[in-house]
């Protein structure tokens, strides 16, 4: 017989990240069977992997998925959670000039290690843009935290929900990145 149960430590993990998220998103009627799963696995150990790829699936089908397979990152949920927030909104943003005007689709190009060429669709495009924003969030709170020189994020957002970036210098003086 399949084992379908998980330990406290890695279902307290998971549901962390889904709980955080669902504080920041208002994902409508979606919300209510997620946290129906959620605490079913609270209660039932036994069959937490089974609840927990009910809410894998239920995330799977939003844009801005807040689970993702690979190696689990070691930011702390909240600034995983804004960099996704703030990827999204940037992606969002940018990509849509590229859906209205076919002069967009003809003159964005891939980046030459991308292979060059034109993005296939407007996914296509959003998808390198959150990706992009999310790299170079994750590399500024990393200089934060590291004290490094280059532009730093200690993640806080300002009350428009722009992150509030400083570029520092060797010469230990910072000034606010417009």
């Amino acid at each position: 017989m399949a084992d379908y149960s998980m330990d406290d430590a890695a279902w307290n993990k998971r549901r962390n990240k889904a709980t955080t998220f669902l504080e920041s998103h208002d994902i409508g009627d979606m919300q209510a069977v997620i946290e129906w799963n959620l605490n079913q696995g609270d209660t039932d150990p036994s069959n937490r992997k089974r609840f927990w790829t009910s809410v894998t699936t239920l995330f799977g089908m939003l844009p801005n998925n807040p689970i993702s397979r690979g190696r689990e990152s070691d930011l702390p949920e909240e600034i995983q959670q804004s960099i996704l927030t703030i990827a999204v909104q940037y992606a969002d943003a940018y990509s849509a000039a590229f859906a209205t005007d076919p002069l967009f689709g003809e003159i964005v190009r891939k980046h030459g290690k991308s292979g060059g060429g034109i993005y296939e669709n407007v996914d296509e495009y959003h998808t390198s843009l959150k990706s992009s924003m999310k790299s170079k969030l994750t590399g500024y709170y990393r200089n934060s935290l590291k004290g490094q020189d280059g532009p730093n994020w200690d993640g806080s957002v300002n009350n428009d929900g722009v992150p509030n970036i400083t570029v520092v210098t060797s010469d230990n003086s910072s000034e606010e990145e417009e």
